[in-house]
């Protein structure tokens, strides 16, 4: 009980340390607003795609959704909360007709997680231009990026997990291809009251891009974020939750993001969630559905988006499960 207490009274330190860092990265952007990047204006923009259908139905208030493999992509730390080995495998119709593909491997040993993610962007093909052939050259050329990544997550207690990724991240400008490493951390909790656990992750910490002679700051996100079981608790066949996420992102500002997922039955997930302080995906939708195969459970989730005023709606569709 004692080491539990002090697990979590150090998940609320370092929550409160990175939303402290957080706050100092922003308020030094502003306060340089006139020279350094701030809205919209980092690199690997692909890396701020939602990867799962079930946090994007969410709203992506996701950070303390502890267990279940879709925590690789937004909380390597609440991965640690997983019983055995997971699987998903997602696919997300983007803007202009570009696509998201992304999946993700875990298995856990012990009181240790591993884990394998990948995330591969790929926009539409189109015809090369030039200043002398305006009309086009007649070469059609496709870019595109690539996210590899391992990660550790330890289950320190039976209330506490901690994750680190590292991750490999390509940028293919069709005339120039750049690449990185970047990591994310994070550490979640549940606090002893009922259900309710505390989360904080750190996203996308590298170093700049360089492009030509212009440097780009990477996406990095500091999340705090917290979720409860509201009616019900995980397991029962019947179970509402409630979310909600605070983000400090470098190159935009403080977002706040809220969802909700009831399961019935243990068969049928609704979803649903609002996102303050976005351009697009202000609202989102989803329903995921669970049936066993033989001993174990496979899951279809789908969502959908707000896609603003000029783009069609983002659609999300994953298959995950157990082995």
């Amino acid at each position: 009980m004692k080491k539990n207490m002090w697990m979590i009274a150090l998940t609320l330190l370092l929550s409160v340390g990175l939303w402290s860092g957080s706050a100092k990265a922003q308020s030094d952007f502003g306060e340089f607003s006139e020279i350094l990047p701030v809205k919209g204006q980092s690199s690997l923009a692909f890396l701020k795609v939602g990867a799962s259908p079930r946090a994007v139905a969410m709203g992506e208030a996701f950070v303390a959704m502890n267990g279940g493999i879709d925590a690789a992509f937004y909380n390597p730390g609440a991965l640690g909360f997983i019983t055995g080995g997971e699987y998903s495998l997602t696919y997300t119709k983007w803007l202009v007709n570009s696509g998201l593909y992304s999946g993700a491997l875990a298995y856990k040993r012990g009181s240790n997680t591993f884990a394998v993610t990948m995330v591969s962007f790929r926009p539409e093909e189109i015809e090369e231009t030039t200043i002398f052939q305006a009309t086009g050259t007649g070469r059609m050329i496709r870019g595109g990026d690539t996210a590899i990544g391992l990660i550790l997550s330890r289950q320190m207690t039976d209330k506490v997990s901690w994750g680190a990724q590292a991750r490999w991240v390509q940028e293919d400008l069709v005339l120039k291809t750049t690449s990185t490493f970047q990591f994310d951390m994070g550490i979640s909790a549940y606090t002893g009251y009922r259900s309710l656990r505390i989360a904080a992750a750190a996203r996308n910490v590298g170093s700049d891009i360089q492009v030509e002679t212009e440097q780009f700051s990477p996406p990095i996100n500091f999340n705090f974020g917290m979720a409860s079981e509201v009616f019900g608790e995980q397991g029962d066949p019947t179970y509402l939750t409630l979310a909600v996420e605070t983000i400090m992102a470098t190159d935009y500002g403080q977002r706040w993001n809220f969802g909700g997922e009831l399961w019935l039955g243990n068969m049928l997930a609704l979803r649903g969630g609002y996102k303050v302080n976005y351009d697009i995906e202000d609202y989102s939708l989803g329903v995921g559905l669970k049936y066993p195969f033989g001993e174990r459970d496979i899951r279809v989730d789908v969502s959908y988006s707000d896609g603003g005023t000029y783009f069609d709606a983002p659609l999300r569709m994953s298959l995950s499960g157990a082995f």
